[in-house]
């Protein structure tokens, strides 16, 4: 089975160690949930960092548990939501994730692309960092058919840009262990080439 035609898939939101206030708001936007519904994405977890904790304002009905987690009621789906600032490693939140939603943070990039199974990873830019050094090193890695780049977080609420991201077939990324290409995309980014 593809992974477009699962019965339940989920997505990772990542900001890193640092703050993404405009991505966290962005996919709690009725538009974006909107898209997750249509698209049979049944669980949207967020590690908002530093950042403002994620509100949903367009849920009808947000149940929250002891454990931090919410329901979010949506026209006839629901939707679990999860969020929180950092954990010890985000392995297990990438590997069950369907759909990755990332800044495009070196680190962040390497650990969505180095699982054995291809993983769809949308990197964000964070255009309000000195620089915009991350936008260079998305662009290249996209460049090689390894992600799929953003450069704004409101483009997550474009349905025409979300459905471009559910058509995406992202390459193998062979690099996953610190291999070479990695090492030389940033390498060449970095000026050190």
């Amino acid at each position: 089975m593809e992974q477009n035609e699962q019965k339940d898939k989920s997505v990772f939101v990542t900001v890193g160690t640092t703050q993404f206030n405009p991505l966290t708001s962005s996919i709690t936007t009725p538009e974006f949930l909107s898209f997750l519904s249509s698209h049979n994405y049944t669980s949207l977890t967020i590690q908002y960092g530093k950042g403002i904790p994620p509100s949903f304002p367009s849920c009808t009905n947000l149940q929250r548990t002891d454990d931090g987690d919410m329901t979010c009621f949506l026209e006839n789906q629901t939707i679990k939501c999860q969020a929180y600032r950092f954990k010890p490693s985000l392995i297990s939140d990438i590997s069950t994730a369907s759909l990755i939603l990332s800044h495009a943070g070196a680190g962040s990039i390497m650990e969505g692309l180095s699982f054995p199974s291809v993983k769809k990873v949308v990197v964000v830019i964070n255009s309000q960092l000195m620089n915009n050094h991350q936008l260079e090193l998305a662009h290249a890695m996209k460049s090689r058919g390894y992600l799929f780049v953003l450069e704004h977080p409101e483009e997550v609420r474009e349905r025409n840009v979300m459905e471009e991201v559910e058509r995406f077939v992202p390459r193998k990324f062979e690099g996953g262990d610190g291999g070479e290409d990695f090492v030389k995309i940033v390498d060449c980014q970095m000026g050190f080439v």
